[in-house]
Order: structure tokens, then C-alpha cells, then sequence
């Protein structure tokens, strides 16, 4: 199979997981917030399971799920660059770009646990992680590479 066609599988592959990251956690954030909030439950029925969870276990997993997904996209997207540009420079800006983000939101995370701000700064710290967990870094960084002097390396 060529490089553009694992690309494209690799790029839709990216596009779908996006899709299932939605639905699971607008589905898990409705149950959530049904325990929380007491707000009608409109999950779909295959979700009514964690009606019974306590809302600290549906936030144990909603961070496995965000772990999950950020690994997936970073795969994904490492992969798509690695095979169709072969360049070990934009491989390693993949990475630092996934390091980065990850690491602007633990600060973030880690300064609004310090200072009583974390409601404050979830937004921020949503906005980075769902960045992380999207199909963004892989179209940025592509076209991106696409229009730079490509330089094969090892």
C-alpha cells in the first residue's frame, strides 16, 4: 500500500476516533451531571449503566478515557507524519507539540489545585486537553510540513 493511502486511512482513522471520543463523554457528562446536577438523564440507553456509579468513579473515568484518547491521537498522528513525510525532525515536533500540551495543562492543573482556582481555569485546561484529543494537531502539523523544505532523514 503507498504512503498517501496509509495516510488517508491513518487521517480518517483520526477523523472516526474523534467522532467516538464525542460520544462517549457527551454520554458520560449526561449521566454526570444527572447525578450531580439531579438534570434529566438524556444518555442513550447503552450509557444507563453508570446511572449507578458514583460521580468520583465516572470522573476516574473520565481521566482513563482522556489518557486513552490523548495516547490514541498522539499515535496516530506521530504515524501519519513519520510515514508520509520521513522526516525525524517533524517526528520529534509531533512529540514536542503533545509534550507541550500536556504539560501547559498540568501546570495549569497544578496551579488551580494550589491556588482554589481550578474552576477558573478548567476552561483553559478543557480547551488544551480537547485540542490533544483532536483531529488539530494532526491538520496544523500537516500542512505545516507539507509547504516547509522537506529534507529526508533516518
Amino acid at each position: 500500500m503507498s504512503k498517501k493511502a496509509i495516510t488517508i486511512l491513518l487521517s480518517i482513522g483520526v477523523i472516526l476516533l474523534g467522532f467516538l471520543r464525542g460520544y462517549l463523554f457527551d454520554n458520560i457528562n449526561w449521566v454526570y451531571l444527572t447525578l450531580t446536577n439531579g438534570r434529566m438523564n438524556s444518555a442513550r440507553d447503552e450509557f444507563m449503566f453508570l446511572v449507578d456509579w458514583t460521580p468520583s468513579e465516572i470522573l476516574t473515568l473520565k481521566w482513563i478515557l482522556t489518557i486513552l484518547f490523548s495516547l490514541l491521537f498522539f499515535t496516530l498522528t506521530y504515524l501519519t507524519v513519520k510515514i508520509y513525510f520521513n522526516n525525524k525532525s517533524f517526528n520529534q515536533t509531533v512529540i514536542f507539540l503533545f509534550v507541550a500540551l500536556f504539560c501547559i495543562a498540568g501546570l495549569l492543573y497544578i496551579t488551580g489545585t494550589i491556588t482554589g482556582y481550578n474552576e477558573i481555569l478548567y476552561g483553559p485546561i478543557r480547551t488544551i486537553m480537547g485540542m490533544v484529543q483532536s483531529f488539530i494537531p494532526l491538520m496544523i502539523l500537516f500542512v505545516l510540513f507539507k509547504f516547509l523544505p522537506q529534507i529526508k532523514s533516518d
